[in-house]
């Protein structure tokens, strides 16, 4: 549009700018999508009042009306001439139709505890990615997560919400016994019965963070099976260990909640539930993850085989398994950083979470999709600028001249350049070997009541050196 009037771009003198993209690396992912909404608005303030914009529409409106046709194109003839364009390909709809994941905002986190908030952002991370995964049964799976170790707190979403409509918010605050400690944004309660299930888990092994209960077809057709999980796989083995239990509902009595702390074992971190699922956990919400998605797609594999029968079946040695278990839960090798060579293994080893690369790849999908996830990247990914072909501005004078007296004296023992003047490279050269010297003196300044000292540059010629 012609009449729109774009706003000048204020200018940096280079120090200004590396301060604003060190605090743009800093700053979570949802504040940066903030910035970009708040651009897309004044772009589409300037829009909708140019005068060319509103008279073109209602000349699009005229038309339609005089030619009987409904405004059911209106909308998408406004979008091209606002230049919104639609994404066919890709999975996610456009990020106006995504609830944001991190809907806590400014006051609203100095409600929370240390650490509360990213938790929160990172728990219903997880229920957006096991629904796109599709992995989500209706209302009645449940995801838990250890808030607080001291006071036995913990953080499920309301039973009644889909997976897709979770937010950091709405998740319910409870205690050991599924007794809401704070109500969150909805007005949906808890449900108990799926609940004793993890507390029964969570009061066994404190160790565990996040239980993850999923129940897809493949995962129940496996845990119907006598032979449960075979290790027929990768991702069958870098679960570790898989315990079985014969499920029958809600944990009531003392004996049951026993009787599952037993079958999961003091290490194991996935439980087949007979005829029901599984119930995955981890000592992270970044393992508990990695334990759902490789015993998903483990599964899978068994289900594709199952028909030859388990006597047909080549299953993994203990020697492949072991070292398969022992590589998922190492820092992956990769070649060291250039801005980082130096970094010691201690802090990789220090700061590696099993499953944490895979993570942070997901919540990048999710944030590019429009999420606004809220989670903070160990490695974020920067998207630099090229590099820049060097000025001979930025390089220091005597190199750059020095330079060009070379090439030009080259360039006419070569034949290819004649000298038109003698002094043109005495002009240009004339400066590096100047006996005349420069040096910077404090004089008193002229013509005010009240002087001051000032620094000024002078030069001395070499006669009056002498």
């Amino acid at each position: 549009m012609a009449d729109v009037d774009h706003s000048e771009v204020p200018q940096s003198n280079g120090i200004d700018g590396f301060e604003e993209d060190e605090r743009n690396k800093l700053r979570p992912a949802d504040i940066d999508a903030d910035v970009r909404e708040m651009e897309r608005r004044k772009r589409v303030e300037a829009i909708m009042n140019s005068r060319l914009f509103r008279e073109e529409l209602e000349r699009i409106i005229e038309t339609q009306l005089k030619e009987g046709i409904g405004t059911t194109n209106l909308m998408q003839q406004i979008s091209d001439m606002m230049g919104v364009s639609k994404n066919a390909g890709s999975v996610f709809k456009s990020s106006n139709c995504v609830i944001p994941i991190n809907d806590i905002r400014g006051v609203e986190a100095m409600g929370y505890a240390k650490g509360e908030k990213i938790l929160r952002c990172k728990l219903a991370a997880v229920f957006r990615l096991i629904d796109l995964y599709g992995w989500a049964q209706g209302v009645n799976s449940q995801i838990t997560a250890r808030l607080n170790q001291d006071e036995e707190h913990f953080l499920v979403n309301p039973f009644g919400v889909l997976f897709h409509e979770v937010t950091a918010s709405s998740l319910i605050k409870v205690d050991m016994q599924g007794t809401i400690v704070e109500q969150g944004t909805t007005n949906f309660g808890v449900n108990l019965s799926g609940f004793s299930l993890h507390g029964a888990i969570h009061a066994a092994r404190p160790d565990i963070k996040c239980i993850i209960h999923v129940h897809t077809p493949s995962v129940v057709a496996v845990s119907a099976l006598k032979c449960g999980l075979l290790p027929l796989s990768q991702e069958s083995v870098v679960i570790g260990e898989v315990s079985s239990h014969q499920y029958i509902g809600g944990l009531n009595e003392p004996e049951e909640k026993e009787k599952v702390a037993r079958n999961l074992g003091p290490i194991n971190k996935v439980l087949l539930l007979t005829n029901q699922g599984a119930v995955c956990c981890g000592e992270t919400i970044e393992e508990a993850f990695f334990n759902v998605r490789n015993t998903v797609l483990a599964c899978e594999t068994q289900l594709k085989l199952i028909n030859i029968g388990v006597d047909n079946m080549s299953l993994l040695p203990d020697e492949a398994r072991k070292k398969l278990y022992d590589a998922a839960r190492k820092p992956p090798q990769s070649t060291p950083r250039l801005d980082q060579p130096s970094i010691l293994e201690e802090k990789v080893e220090r700061k590696w979470r099993i499953g944490g690369v895979e993570f942070e790849a997901l919540m990048r999908m999710l944030d590019n999709a429009g999420f606004r996830t809220g989670y903070i990247y160990r490695h974020p990914l920067v998207k630099g600028e090229l590099p820049r072909p060097k000025n001979d501005v930025e390089l220091p004078p005597a190199v750059s001249s020095l330079g060009y007296l070379l090439e030009e004296e080259e360039l006419y023992k070569q034949g290819l350049w004649k000298r038109l003047d003698g002094r043109k490279g005495f002009d240009r050269s004339r400066w590096l070997n100047s006996p005349n010297v420069y040096q910077k003196v404090e004089i008193l300044e002229t013509g005010t009541p009240d002087p001051k000292k000032i620094t000024k540059v002078e030069y001395i010629k070499f006669e009056d050196k002498e």
